[in-house]
């Protein structure tokens, strides 16, 4: 998933499952923050002591790298049922560590970590499990299966969905994935997020015990996610997100929330020093020094950085009788 699932559907679910608008725009920022926060940045306490914060993604999700294995896996390739009929191969091969919409893991991970309350947590989890519906059929490890080549010889090793580029996160998009046997090979991204849109959604007001309101939420975000395109389409793809996300901001709207998401805002709220948005990229945050205000304890980005060290915590104990199996040199 992107942006678009990440922060604008999930503050909207979140919204409709009855959390408050401060509660919403949490969970919704600490869902997309996942995918900016990437960068380990240099940040000075008042006492004078570095703070160490946690990275949950890589700076280009097309180019990963081998060192973030343990990210990749906890936060966007939740391992899943690799017996799955959705998950069947033209090569007949399957993995452990294989992707599957709202595996047990997955749900595992989400009830447990959100047991405390924490927000930020939920927004995190909110994003894992989204993962979980549009990576399907990819690992967050270094293999041969993540290849899109259909010649099996010529097929190359390669983190997540990185060679298949950024269509499985396209909300509208209808694609083709040749590795997969005849019955799963075509792709219906939509039909992906309203699965995922509605996962949520439930587990949602299960939190806040609020009424079941899903034909409704549903029937809000396929009219947005009406007009689906194909690969042969993809240069309509930056115009149309423009336009379903200018149609998500008048649904938050009529909730009186906020409808902008801005990366670096968490960070400047904490920080004596400003970042621009066009500097929230690796070079300009990873090169350079900043110092918290004497308050960055009660600040957004410090609990989310906090947030992220305890969910990694958690989901490694959950997934560590599958992920001992393994020998995995780069974890």
């Amino acid at each position: 998933m992107n942006i678009e699932f990440h922060y604008y559907i999930t503050k909207y679910l979140a919204l409709e499952a009855g959390f408050e608008r401060e509660e919403a725009e949490i969970i919704a920022y600490s869902s997309q923050f996942v995918d900016d926060n990437f960068a380990i940045v240099k940040t000075i306490t008042p006492a004078g002591k570095i703070y160490e914060n946690a990275v949950t993604q890589t700076f280009d999700i097309t180019k990963p790298e081998k060192n973030y294995i343990r990210r990749y896996i906890l936060f966007h390739y939740v391992p899943g049922d690799p017996t799955s009929a959705k998950v069947q191969r033209k090569d007949g091969k399957m993995h452990l560590l294989m992707t599957t919409a709202d595996g047990n893991y997955a749900q595992e991970i989400f009830y447990h970590t959100t047991r405390n309350n924490n927000l930020y947590i939920l927004g995190m989890v909110s994003h894992m499990l989204a993962d979980t519906f549009s990576h399907q059929n990819f690992i967050g490890t270094w293999d041969d299966m993540n290849s899109m080549s259909i010649v099996w010889e010529k097929s190359k090793p390669n983190i997540g969905h990185a060679e298949a580029g950024l269509k499985p996160d396209i909300p509208n998009l209808i694609w083709i994935d040749p590795r997969l046997i005849a019955d799963n090979t075509e792709v219906n991204n939509k039909e992906r997020v309203l699965f995922a849109a509605r996962k949520l959604y439930s587990n949602y007001i299960m939190t806040t015990s609020s009424e079941n309101n899903w034909a409704s939420v549903k029937k809000n975000i396929a009219g947005i996610l009406s007009q689906t395109i194909t690969e042969a389409e993809l240069h309509l793809v930056a115009e149309q997100q423009a336009e379903r996300i200018e149609k998500y901001k008048k649904l938050l709207r009529e909730f009186g929330a906020e409808e902008d998401y801005h990366p670096e805002k968490w960070f400047n709220d904490a920080i004596l020093e400003e970042v621009k948005k066009e500097q929230w990229n690796l070079k300009d945050l990873s090169t350079k020094e900043f110092h918290f205000r004497d308050n960055y304890q009660k600040s957004n980005w410090y609990n989310f950085q906090e947030a992220a060290k305890q969910y990694l915590k958690n989901a490694e104990i959950i997934l560590r009788p599958l992920l001992s199996s393994l020998e995995m040199k780069e974890w």
